[in-house]
C-alpha cells in the first residue's frame, strides 16, 4: 500500500464533524472532580455520549437522554503508527461534552432545518426526524437541526443554551 496522496480537494470544507459551527457560546456539561474520561470502549467524536454508572466514564451507548455531544476539542488521538486521521478518543482519556451550542455533525438520515436530533442508543450517532416521530433505536437529545443536508453530509445542529427541564 502506498503512502502517497490519494485525493485532492479543490475547495476547503465548510466544517468538520464535531467542530463548532458558529461563534455562539458553547455550554459544556459540568464534569465531576477530575473530569470525564472515555470508558472501556473509548468514544467516537461528533457522536452523543452517556455517563456510565460511576458518573465519571462516558460511553457512546445508553437508554436515556444522552449527557451531551462529544465535540472536537483536540481530543482525537492517533495511536497507530503513520495513522492519518481518527475520530476516536481512546479509553481513559479526558473528554468534554457539549450540552448546547452550534456544531457540525454527520447525520445518518437526510435532514431539514427545524427537525429534532436523535441519538442512536447503540453508538451515539445522529438521526433526524420531526419532533413527534422518534426513530426506532434512538432517544431524543433536545438538539435541533439548524442547517440540514443529505444523509452522510455535514449538517449543523444546535443545542439549548439553557438547561433543559427534566
Amino acid at each position: 500500500m502506498s503512502d502517497f496522496q490519494q485525493t485532492v480537494s479543490y475547495t476547503w470544507p465548510q466544517g468538520f464533524p464535531g467542530a463548532p459551527a458558529s461563534a455562539n457560546p458553547i455550554r459544556t456539561s459540568i464534569a465531576p472532580e477530575g473530569g470525564f474520561v472515555a470508558g472501556n470502549n473509548g468514544l467516537t467524536i461528533a457522536h452523543f455520549a452517556w455517563r456510565n454508572d460511576d458518573s465519571i466514564t462516558l460511553s457512546n451507548s445508553g437508554t436515556t437522554a444522552p449527557a451531551g455531544f462529544l465535540y472536537r476539542s483536540q481530543q482525537g488521538v492517533m495511536t497507530q503508527y503513520l495513522q492519518s486521521a481518527t475520530m476516536t478518543l481512546p479509553a481513559g482519556f479526558a473528554a468534554s461534552l457539549a450540552e448546547g451550542g452550534d456544531f457540525w455533525a454527520l447525520a445518518t438520515t437526510a435532514s431539514n432545518a427545524g427537525q429534532a436530533v436523535y441519538a442512536n442508543t447503540t453508538d451515539g450517532s445522529l438521526q433526524t426526524a420531526s419532533p413527534s416521530n422518534t426513530p426506532q433505536g434512538t432517544v431524543p437529545t433536545g438538539w435541533v437541526v439548524s442547517r440540514g443536508g443529505a444523509a452522510g453530509e455535514l449538517i449543523i445542529i444546535s443545542g439549548p443554551m439553557h438547561p433543559v427541564a427534566a
